[in-house]
Parts: C-alpha cells; structure tokens; sequence
C-alpha cells in the first residue's frame, strides 16, 4: 500500500507539470511575432525631426529595418488655428486627424484617454504586458493606476517622461536666519508662513521667501487651487464657481503672501517677456526659496556661466517637494504627462507598435535621459536618483494626482469660449492687486470677479450660440 501510494503521488506530480507545460507552450500569443523583415510605423508626434531627434534614432539603432512615417501634430493645430469661424473642438480635431491619418502610435495628453477609450479608439496594452512580464515597478509611483483610472480600469496608453516643480531652497540663507529647512509635503499655508520670515529690507535690497522667474500671482493662485482641488467652472463649462469658502481662503493665502514679502510676483517687461538669471532674486541671494523645474538646477549649478553677473556667488542649496493637500499627503497635482502614448485599436502594426512603445518607456531610454536632465524626467525612476550632485527625491516621492486635469475639466469639453481664459487670469491678477493694495476685501474682490466673469461667460456663450455651425 505504501508503494502504492508513493507512485500514484509521482504519477500525478507528472501529469500535473505536463499539463502545465503544455498550458504554456500552447498558450496563444497576444500578438504576432516581430517580422523578420521590419516594417513601416506610422506614428503621430509634433514634427518629424523632433520625434528622430527624441526617440526615432535611438530605436533604429537597435531595430534597424524599421521604417518611420511621422504625421505632424503641430500641422494639425495650426490648419485649425487659421480657420477663425471654423475652429473645431480639441477632440473633434483629434478624431478626424486619427481618421484620415490612420497612425498606428498615437500621441495624446493625458485628459484625452478617456475619451478615446469610451469611443474603442486605443488598444488595451495589459494582456501583452502581462503575457510578456513587463516590470513596472521601477515606473513613477501612481502613474499606472492613474492612466488605469483614466481608462476604466484597463491600460491604454503608457508616458515616457513627466514634468513636476520642485521648491529649491538656500540652504545657507536659512542658517544665517536660524529658520529651519522646509520639508518634504508641506501644505501651502505652511510654505507661505515660512517665507514670510524672510522678509527684511527694502527696495534693492528686499528680501522674499519665495521667487520664481515665470510665475505671477493668477498661476500662484490656481497652483494652491489645485492642491485643493477647486474648480474655475461648473462640469458643463456655463457657471463660475469662484465665490466659495475655498477659493476666498486661497485667495487670502495670496494677498497675504505678496504683502507680506513672502512671495515674489514675476512682472513681464513691456513686450511681454520675463526676466532671466540676471534678475533672478533666488540667484542674487535675495530669496530664500524658488519654485521650479528640474532644469533649475543645472542653473544653480552653473550660475556663473548663464549669468552676465558675475557678482553671483555659489551657495548650498537642496530641494524639497511642492506642497500638498495634508489630506492627501502622498499626491502631487502638479505631476503632468505632456505626451502620452498609445497603439490605435485598428492598427494593423500592433506588434512593432508595441515594441517601439516598449521601447520608449523602457530602461534604455531611461537611462539615456537620465544624463541629460531639462525638464523632462523619465517615468522609470531607477536612473534617475539624483540631479546635480542632490537627491532627487523631491521629484519622484509623490504620485500624480488624477485631480491636476479637474481644475480645467470644463476647458476640455470644447464649449467654454476661448476668451475665458484670459479674462480669468486678468481678472485674477486684478482682484489681487486690489485686495493687497486695501482697496477692497477678499469678500467683496471675489463677488465682483464672480459676477463679472459669468456675466462674460454668458456673453460670449450667446454670441457663440447665435453663430452657424460649421463642420
């Protein structure tokens, strides 16, 4: 009995690996294999020496007979820019472009995902990476369960890049105050209250918290509203959502920090322009933080061969993350993926599609772009740990929060007329000039901008309404 049960034992260990391994050797590939003899892709980038010079010749190293046909995206927008009455929607503009062009690799923003995919436009990319083992782990923190989030559950399209501020800080000026360092997932009122200890002197000699070369206190402004998750408008676009709690508070977290010294307000010269390293206060030693992007440190780094000042003089410096909402300490809203990339469903090339859309958002190119920091930090974080000689925690701690595409959800919808936008950053810019010059309160600031932005809205909506459709 005993031999007996030892070799019923064996025999169905045996019968077990070999149903196994017939289930693997006979499981269907997802897609056809590599053809030998290469092939033609067909991919939508903004022009075609732009997509060789990013990422066309680093694949035609490794796959050599494969050929490239790039559709130019920047033609498409500025066909659409020169049709004043005929102007179509953002999506409308995309669905006929796909249609006519037929790419296979499909370059989106990451508030078109969700469109194409209720339309059956993107092909579903988790059974490949599934059949192949594709390691994701090494991917920004949060960046697959966003896009998964963004296509109902499946994943449609996949970034090579992302784009996030930072604060960097001077470290020697806060020794010399006796100030500790900022940290990591401060929230902005805690930002704010520590740079309004830097302010001491006047005039030339001023001192400021925070400065930043591009930014004004409109952006200042919907930088905290996105933390916050506030919204410009209604989701249908027709109603201005301006005058609550929420934004009143914000709004007072602005006034109080420009009045304060706390935060240097970027002003444009008279034709328009901001001003470079030369008159950059965090440069000078004038501001104790800077809110910027990755290609700052470099700056920092090299300020003396940017600048035309040679008065400029090194110092320590570090980074920390831009603040959060304390209730959600662990996302950022100002994590953005410009270009995101997915395979049409009705490509016939789904397998070289794929193998190229591997290939940019694999290890290669991640430790390629990881040498040459400008901006755009690549989405596999393994390379990149640091940036300068400093850590780089600051930019890849957080995961993107899917909230960073609701604060302008009514501007995608293609019904809210193109005017708003400026006369909202406008009358933003206003209302805070009036409210740190006393000349109103913020109660009073935000009930004449709410109702002068809605009566414009509703003007404009009219005028748009009263208008012929043209396709």
């Amino acid at each position: 009995m005993l031999r007996l049960h030892k070799g019923w034992k064996v025999l169905l260990a045996s019968v077990l690996v070999i149903v196994l391994l017939s289930g693997c050797m006979g499981e269907k590939p997802v897609l056809e294999s590599m053809p030998e003899n290469g092939g033609k892709l067909k991919v939508m980038y903004w022009d075609e020496e732009q997509f060789y010079r990013s990422f066309g010749n680093y694949f035609a190293i490794k796959y050599q007979n494969v050929d490239f046909e790039v559709v130019s995206m920047s033609s498409m927008y500025e066909q659409n820019q020169e049709k004043e009455k005929e102007k179509k929607d953002a999506e409308t503009l995309l669905l006929e472009f796909m249609e006519k062009e037929k790419p296979d690799v499909i370059m989106l923003s990451q508030e078109q995902i969700s469109k194409l995919v209720e339309k059956g436009k993107l092909y579903n990319l988790d059974p490949i990476i599934a059949q192949e083992q594709v390691d994701m782990k090494d991917m920004l923190p949060g960046m697959i369960d966003m896009f998964r989030e963004l296509g109902g559950g499946g994943l449609y399209g996949l970034a090579p890049y992302y784009y996030t501020q930072v604060i960097y800080y001077n470290a020697d000026l806060f020794k010399k105050q006796g100030i500790d360092l900022p940290k990591h997932k401060m929230s902005w009122e805690e930002l704010l209250n520590l740079a309004a200890r830097f302010n001491q002197g006047s005039g030339e000699d001023q001192m400021y918290g925070i400065a930043n070369q591009f930014s004004d206190s409109s952006q200042l402004l919907m930088n905290i509203a996105q933390a916050s998750n506030l919204q410009v408008l209604d989701a249908r676009g027709e109603k201005v959502l301006l005058n609550s709690d929420g934004w009143k508070h914000a709004f007072k977290l602005v006034s109080d920090a420009i009045r304060n010294k706390a935060f240097k307000v970027a002003k444009p010269d008279s034709n328009g322009n901001y001003m470079g390293s030369d008159q950059n206060e965090f440069m000078q030693g004038k501001a104790a933080m800077a809110m910027e992007s990755s290609w700052y440190a470099n700056n920092i780094t090299n300020m003396s061969r940017y600048s035309n000042n040679k008065d400029l003089k090194s110092f320590e410096w570090g980074m920390v993350t831009m603040p959060v909402n304390p209730s959600k300490p662990d996302e950022s809203p100002y994590i953005n993926f410009y270009n995101v990339f997915a395979i049409s469903q009705d490509s016939p090339n789904k397998r070289l599609a794929w193998e190229f859309l591997k290939f940019m958002t694999g290890p290669e190119m991640a430790k390629a772009a990881s040498k040459t920091i400008s901006g755009e930090l690549p989405t596999r974080t393994t390379y990149f740990k640091e940036i300068s000689g400093k850590s780089a925690e600051a930019f890849t701690m957080l995961k993107p929060s899917s909230s960073s595409i609701n604060l302008y959800r009514a501007f995608e919808n293609g019904k809210v007329p193109a005017d708003f936008y400026s006369n909202l950053n406008t009358g933003i810019s206003k209302a805070i000039d009036d409210i740190v010059g006393n000349k109103v309160s913020a109660d009073e600031a935000l009930a004449a901008l709410q109702q002068d932005l809605q009566s414009k809205l509703d003007a404009s909506r009219q005028k748009a309404a009263a208008q012929p459709t043209k396709k």
